[in-house]
């Protein structure tokens, strides 16, 4: 079968058998179990419930557009990583079809109005940082920063967030 590698653009001929065993053994590790029944129409409606029910999160005649046409669950595909001993996996999530992607995406155009960061340069990939490099005028005041996450979990807190959100607004 044909599998994307994690880094670059290259696509890599593996054995179907040890991709799938690789995915499974993911799965089974971080305690993942199969669900009896989709609950991807069950979250749709909830969703859709509790925008009508709440004036704060969007307006009335923009209602249909937190809404997917036809929600389905996130998939999941796994990348090789090449770079490592044993050509580990790394799981890639596409939840653009997910009941709560465009939901997601609203409070983050309004945020994005009122936000103004300061980054004066983010680089996509290791060829765009080395060819911008190359073009910045820099002096012994500049800090160059890298950012990697491993195990990314992401821990909202509610209470802080919505306080930092009040006061932005």
């Amino acid at each position: 079968m044909l599998v994307q590698a994690h880094k670059g653009r290259t696509i890599v001929i593996t054995n179907c058998y040890k991709y799938s065993k690789k995915v499974h053994t993911l799965l089974t590790d971080n305690n993942f179990h199969l669900l009896q029944n989709d609950p991807t129409d069950t979250y749709q409606k909830l969703i859709q419930t509790t925008l009508q029910q709440c004036n704060l999160i969007t307006d009335k005649q923009k209602i249909q557009y937190p809404n997917q046409n036809k929600p389905s669950p996130p998939t999941l595909k796994a990348q090789l990583k090449l770079h490592k001993p044993n050509i580990p996996i790394r799981p890639v999530i596409n939840n653009m079809n997910a009941p709560t992607y465009k939901t997601a995406k609203h409070p983050l155009g309004i945020l994005n109005k009122y936000l103004t960061l300061n980054n004066h340069c983010n680089f996509k990939n290791s060829t765009n940082s080395a060819t911008d490099l190359t073009k910045l005028n820099l002096n012994e005041n500049h800090k160059l920063i890298t950012y990697s996450i491993k195990d990314l979990h992401v821990i909202i807190h509610i209470e802080e967030t919505l306080t930092v959100t009040k006061s932005m607004f």
